[in-house]
């Protein structure tokens, strides 16, 4: 490994334990349900999900699921 590429890492590394640096804006997954794949988003701070629970009530297993695992990484 070339030296600017081992300062990149350790940059990475130290980035990766500061992660108020971190400002999710848009995020997009498939989520494997137990019925069907949904595409779930985030856009500029709103969830929104494919499925029919969310379009009734604006909040669904798979957008909690989702903000649970990113509160986890975020709180490493």
């Amino acid at each position: 490994m070339y030296s600017g590429m081992i300062g990149k890492v350790d940059k990475a590394k130290k980035y990766s334990n500061e992660t108020e640096r971190i400002n999710i804006i848009n995020l997009k997954a498939d989520f494997q349900g137990e019925h069907d794949i949904y595409q779930v988003s985030f856009v500029s701070g709103d969830w929104n999900c494919q499925c029919l629970f969310f379009s009734t009530r604006g909040v669904c297993s798979h957008t909690m699921a989702l903000q649970h695992i990113l509160e986890k990484v975020m709180n490493k």
